[in-house]
């Protein structure tokens, strides 16, 4: 059975999961004074075992265009996401859950790693708030979503190999930021009078032990990835210019006090390309700066979020894994900020020394903050795709017809041809 409409209810759902957070505090810290990345400490945190043990690439993509994926990429992700009453993921295929076997088996017969974005609580009863205080103070959502989430480790297990489960990005970076609001942070864990979290408090807390829990008895076979989001502690990392290891402190102790043993963190720069934001949502200065100067603290957006995602990494010892990189770029003719061929300068920062040079020292850099992956993908249906996914035509002379002028397939092709950064 055909998903009709999927990648319309995706593109809500991202749209949703990318808007603006209130309560953001985006004021510079102008007192600090740290330059360039930080290379001084080796990250020395274990790969979970099964994963590719260096610095590699994935992208998004559905499975039925798969001869287009990106041959090179050893990851590949793909949301699970809609109302677990009426749309959700177990209908996409039938019968119930057969959408997923057959991404594990259609993925893993590729010789990638599948990795699933779960993230069911803001579409539950298609209520679509983000964040999900209602849906998570309904105890018959949560009893259906527990259920959900155990049916998923169920397929996983039946799969047999390593699999990735990114749990739903920025749940618990709403719950940092209101953990001083009690009624912001009640969870219907045990309330929900599902079997397999009776023993859980009805918050925040409880509710990561319990997927914890459920995935060590139903799925000891997945890697559970932890959401970072940037604006966790109310000052947003980059906007703000704000103390990087300040706040990547701040957000590696609320983990801490979850209690509970993620195997691995996900963070993303940003959802959408800059020249979407740009064109599309009308916002100014989006693109990220490459060098510091007094316009920034003299320290590069880049810098700033290595500095923070290495003070996380030190404090957790948990590997990173970046997820919903913009694709767009400014080097070729085909991105040229009309609709599915946004500018973004992303990619190019990581990969555009590799194919001139041969220079990774970008990539790690990042390395040394822990991260071992970089997935690329878009968080809205008309940002830049690495495929030819919208057929118009558009592409620029000696470019491929990918909606990025092919930038990404051949880059990471280099990367993997140059040798990788271990």
């Amino acid at each position: 059975m055909v998903r009709a409409g999927l990648f319309g209810v995706l593109a809500l759902l991202c749209s949703i999961a990318g808007c603006k957070k209130t309560d953001i505090k985006n004021e510079a810290n102008s007192s600090y004074n740290k330059t360039g990345a930080d290379l001084t400490t080796t990250d020395v945190s274990v790969t979970p075992v099964g994963l590719p043990n260096h610095i590699a690439f994935g992208t998004d993509g559905d499975m039925d265009k798969s001869n287009q994926f990106i041959a090179d990429c050893e990851y590949q992700y793909q949301y699970l996401a809609g109302d677990i009453f009426s749309n959700g993921w177990t209908t996409w295929h039938s019968p119930s859950g057969q959408f997923a076997r057959n991404y594990l088996n259609k993925i893993g017969g590729m010789g990638k790693v599948p990795v699933f974005t779960y993230y069911n609580i803001v579409p539950a009863k298609n209520r679509f708030e983000d964040p999900a205080i209602t849906n998570l103070n309904d105890a018959e959502v949560m009893n259906k979503y527990f259920d959900d989430w155990k049916f998923l480790l169920q397929i996983c297990k039946g799969y047999g190999k390593k699999v990735i489960i990114h749990y739903e990005p920025d749940l618990f970076g709403y719950m940092q930021m209101y953990k001083n609001d009690p009624s912001k942070n009640t969870i219907k864990v045990a309330l929900s009078n599902h079997a397999d979290v009776k023993d859980y408090t009805n918050d925040a807390k409880g509710l990561a032990q319990a997927i914890v829990a459920m995935r060590n008895k139903y799925a000891p076979n997945v890697v559970l990835g932890w959401h970072i989001s940037q604006w966790a502690t109310g000052h947003d990392v980059i906007k703000g210019k704000h103390n990087p290891e300040q706040l990547g402190a701040e957000t590696a102790d609320y983990y801490k006090s979850m209690n509970a043993n993620f195997d691995i963190l996900f963070s993303e720069f940003s959802d959408r390309d800059s020249g979407y934001d740009l064109v599309v949502n009308n916002k100014l200065n989006t693109t990220w700066s490459v060098i510091g100067n007094e316009t920034n603290t003299n320290l590069s957006d880049f810098d700033r979020f290595q500095r923070f995602l290495k003070t996380i990494n030190l404090h957790l010892g948990k590997k990173i894994i970046l997820w919903q990189i913009p694709i767009g770029n400014s080097l070729t003719n085909t991105c040229n900020n009309t609709p599915a061929h946004y500018k973004d300068n992303r990619a190019e920062y990581f990969l555009q020394p590799v194919v001139e040079k041969a220079n990774k020292d970008n990539l790690a850099a990042y390395g040394k903050a822990g991260v071992i992956a970089f997935l690329f993908g878009r968080g809205a249906e008309n940002c830049t795709n690495f495929m030819d996914s919208k057929a118009d035509g558009v592409t620029g002379k000696d470019e491929t017809a990918d909606d990025d002028g092919g930038y990404l397939r051949n880059a990471i092709k280099v990367y993997y041809q140059k040798g990788v950064v271990k």
